[in-house]
């Protein structure tokens, strides 16, 4: 039996001669209008069939925290991009999914070399009728991610767990994040123990959950010994698991104990450079000099928070490329 072809793709065009979208998306929402629009073409590219659910909790979620905007400007945005006929009103209206036509239309070429059908506009059976299974971002997460399937007739204690806490969203997080560390590839029991317990000590709402292990996470990046990026250190570098493990190291971490600025030369040179937001894996070394990934590239203060880890500094143009 031939294996299927898959529908979803590693890259997509970007092009450089952005349009009107991309012109009214920052005219009003900034930059967070111009990270939102590529975020979503990039979650699009990696879900299979190029749409993506939003109808349940998580997956909403998970864009949110993606796309770093509010909830509220999400729906804003979202709704600018329907009025200039960019995502699908009717599947947004009716199912909450995001269905760009122009997107999977540009990737012609790449089904073309495939020898397989473009994918084709989601069609959904109404509510009354047995609904197929709709491929989401979260149910691609879970394959990733989750050791097992509930054994039938296992108590519902680990289902309702699962719902409340955001296991997938903080892994998905540190992913995204942690560029510098290993990635989390599955959730084990053990993990979610861990999460459970550190979420526990964060707060009561899933917000606050999520907003703090970005904090968290961010600030692991940026530091030079939690990455191995200290010269004359031991190799050891932090984890998934190391930062989980108790009450203790998370509240370090927090609290600046392995802060690049927490003394020595280095740090007074960096404690006195006036830092603005980071974007995606951006981070101050010894000297106070902004960069990201392997730390050759020197980012301007100046410069808009890098939107994804695909982007790159391009020095000539002065502005993030998507590779």
């Amino acid at each position: 039996m031939a294996r299927p072809k898959k529908q979803t793709v590693d890259y997509f065009p970007h092009f450089v001669k952005c349009g009107r979208t991309i012109f009214i998306l920052e005219s009003k929402f900034g930059n967070d209008g111009y990270a939102f629009w590529f975020k979503v073409l990039e979650i699009l590219g990696e879900s299979e069939g190029h749409f993506y659910d939003c109808s349940n909790v998580s997956s909403w979620e998970f864009l949110l925290a993606k796309t770093r905007v509010t909830e509220d400007k999400a729906k804003d945005i979202i709704s600018v991009l329907i009025d200039l006929g960019k995502i699908d009103a009717e599947l947004w209206g009716k199912h909450r999914v995001l269905w760009i036509g122009n997107f999977t239309r540009n990737l012609s070429e790449v089904y073309r070399t495939r020898h397989t059908d473009l994918p084709s506009k989601p069609c959904f059976q109404d509510k009354k009728q047995s609904e197929p299974v709709i491929p989401s971002e979260e149910t691609k997460e879970e394959e990733t991610f989750s050791p097992r399937k509930p054994a039938k007739g296992e108590k519902s204690k680990e289902k309702e767990s699962k719902e409340k806490y955001p296991y997938q969203d903080i892994c998905a997080l540190w992913n995204s994040v942690c560029l510098s560390l290993p990635k989390v590839q599955k959730v084990s029991d053990n993990r979610r123990h861990k999460i459970k317990c550190r979420c526990d000590e964060w707060g009561k709402n899933r917000e606050t959950w999520l907003q703090t292990a970005e904090a968290l996470f961010r600030r692991v990046q940026a530091s030079d010994f939690l990455t191995g990026r200290q010269s004359g250190k031991a190799s050891w570098t932090a984890s998934f698991d190391w930062l989980f493990d108790n009450g203790a190291n998370w509240v370090k971490v927090s609290e600046g104990n392995y802060d690049n600025d927490r003394g020595g030369r280095g740090g007074q040179a960096a404690s006195n450079v006036t830092k603005v937001e980071l974007g995606v894996g951006e981070f101050y070394d010894n000297s106070g000099r902004r960069t990201y990934g392997s730390g050759k590239a020197t980012i301007p203060p100046t410069a808009p928070p890098r939107p994804s880890d695909r982007h790159a500094w391009d020095s000539l143009s002065n502005t993030w490329i998507l590779l």
